[in-house]
C-alpha cells in the first residue's frame, strides 16, 4: 500500500468509525490516528499521524517527542529509551525524559515499516524494499515494499508486497518462503514467525515453509497488525475488529468489536491488551475482550460532571492543576493566567516555545484551542487538539479559573 493509498484508507476509516465503548479505559494524547504501538512492562510507546511519539508510564504520558516530519510509523522499546521510525524514512533514537534526539539516521527513501532490536543495535525495514542493519549496511530485501521486520534467534525475518517471507543472517538470505496473500503484519514465534495480511489468515512459518494456518473470520478481513505476549496473539483489522488467539494452536480466544474504526496497532501490556487506531485513542482490554474501566485521566475531577470538567479530562492526561501536583508530560497549569509562556518552573520546554511572546490570559488560552497548537504555538510538543465550539472553550476557561488556574 503506497502513501496515497494509505492516506485514502485512513480517510475512509475515519468516515466509518463509530462511537467507542463508554466503559473502555482511554489513553488520550494523540491528535489523530495512532499508527504504532509497543509495550514493555508498565511502559507503553505510541506513535501517530500527528508526528508525535508518546512514552506512557501506566496511564500517564511521561514523555512526548516530535522528531519526524511525517507520521510516526514504528516504535521500539530500548533499555533507557526507545526508537521511532517515520513516514519521512528516518530512524530516531531517544533517551527517556530527554526532549532532544540522541541520534537520527536517514535510513530509507520511503516510510519506515518496522524496527527490530538486534544485539548490536537497531535494524529497520522500509517501503523502499530495503533493510538497514545497525552498522548502516543497506540491502534490497524485497521487490516492492517491505511491510514487516522482526528479530529471530538467528537474525531477522521480513515480509513484503512481493509475497515473500524471508529469513536473514545479517545481509545474507537464508530462506525465502512464498506467501498466498499480501502480508502486512509479522511477529516472532519461537524459531519461526506468525504472518498475516490481506486474506485475514494467520500462518505459522519457519525457513522450511508454511505450517499451521487459521482463518480469523468467515469473510476475508485484512489484518494490519499483530502482537504477541503471555502465550497469546492479537490481530487487528481495518474493520475495527481485534482477535485474541492462543499462540500454541492458533485457536480463537476472543473477538472484540472495538468501535475505533480501523485498528492500526495492538500490543500486550501487563497482562492486558491494547488497541489503537483511527480514533486517536489507546484502549485497554482484558484478554477475554472486556473493556477496562476509566483510568487516571479523570482523577483530577472524578465527581465533577460540568461541561468544563468534561473538557478538562482530555487536558488532565498531560497537565496537573493542583498546587502541589507539579509537571507531568506537560507543564502544570496551576496559576496559568497571567503567566508568560514557557515559564513553569522545572519543565523542559522546547526552544521554539521559549522564543514565543505570549502571556496566558483567557483570550490567549481560548485562541490556543480555537486554532490548535500547530498554528498558535508552532514547535510545541503538545498533541494537536482543538475546541471548535466557543461554548467548550468558555467552559474550560471557567473550570481553570475555579480550580487553580
Amino acid at each position: 500500500m503506497g502513501p496515497a493509498r494509505l492516506a485514502l484508507a485512513l480517510a475512509l476509516a475515519a468516515l466509518l468509525s463509530v462511537a467507542p465503548p463508554a466503559t473502555a479505559q482511554d489513553l488520550r494524547g494523540h491528535g489523530g490516528p495512532v499508527r504504532a504501538l509497543a509495550a514493555e512492562g508498565g511502559r507503553i510507546l505510541s506513535g501517530g499521524l500527528d508526528t508525535r511519539a508518546i512514552r506512557w508510564e501506566g496511564d500517564t504520558p511521561a514523555q512526548i517527542v516530535r522528531g519526524h516530519t511525517g507520521a510516526v510509523t514504528a516504535v521500539l522499546p530500548l533499555p533507557g529509551g526507545f526508537a521511532t521510525g517515520g513516514q519521512d524514512g528516518q530512524v530516531i533514537l531517544w533517551a527517556n525524559d530527554t526532549p532532544d534526539p540522541v541520534s537520527r539516521r536517514a535510513a530509507h527513501d520511503a516510510p519506515v515499516a518496522a524496527l527490530a532490536a538486534l544485539p548490536d543495535g537497531i535494524a529497520s525495514a522500509g517501503w523502499d524494499g530495503r533493510i538497514v542493519l545497525p552498522d548502516g549496511t543497506a540491502f534490497e530485501a524485497h521487490q516492492g515494499q517491505a511491510t514487516g521486520l522482526v528479530a529471530t534467534p538467528d537474525g531477522l525475518a521480513s515480509i513484503g508486497t512481493d509475497l515473500r517471507l524471508r529469513f536473514w543472517q545479517g545481509a545474507r538470505l537464508v530462506a525465502s518462503v512464498d506467501l498466498a496473500s499480501p502480508p502486512a503484519a509479522l511477529v516472532a514465534d519461537g524459531a519461526g514467525v506468525i504472518v498475516a495480511g490481506a486474506d485475514g489468515v494467520l500462518r505459522r512459518a519457519t525457513p522450511d515453509g508454511i505450517g499451521a494456518e487459521r482463518a480469523l473470520s468467515d469473510r476475508p478481513l485484512p489484518v494490519v497488525a499483530l502482537a504477541a505476549g503471555n502465550g497469546l496473539l492479537a490481530a487487528s483489522s481495518v474493520s475495527g475488529e481485534v482477535w485474541v488467539i492462543e499462540a500454541a494452536d492458533l485457536t480463537l480466544r476472543a473477538r472484540i468489536e472495538t468501535g475505533q474504526g480501523a485498528v492500526w496497532a495492538v500490543a500486550f501490556a501487563q497482562g492486558n491488551l491494547l488497541s489503537a487506531g483511527n480514533d486517536g485513542i489507546i484502549r485497554r482490554w482484558t484478554p477475554e475482550g472486556t473493556p477496562l474501566g476509566p483510568g487516571s485521566a479523570t482523577a483530577d475531577s472524578p465527581t465533577d460532571t460540568s461541561r468544563g470538567a468534561r473538557v478538562w479530562r482530555a487536558c488532565a492526561v498531560c497537565h496537573s492543576l493542583g498546587p502541589d501536583d507539579g509537571n507531568r508530560a506537560g507543564p502544570t497549569l496551576h496559576g496559568i493566567f497571567g503567566r508568560p509562556i514557557a515559564s513553569a518552573p522545572g519543565y523542559a520546554y522546547s526552544g521554539a516555545i521559549k522564543a514565543l511572546d505570549i502571556i496566558w490570559t483567557e483570550e490567549t488560552v481560548a485562541a490556543l484551542f480555537e486554532f490548535g497548537p500547530e498554528a498558535y504555538t508552532p514547535g510545541s510538543r503538545m498533541p494537536e487538539q482543538r475546541l471548535p465550539a466557543p461554548e467548550d472553550r468558555r467552559a474550560l476557561i471557567d473550570f481553570l479559573r475555579e480550580n487553580g488556574g
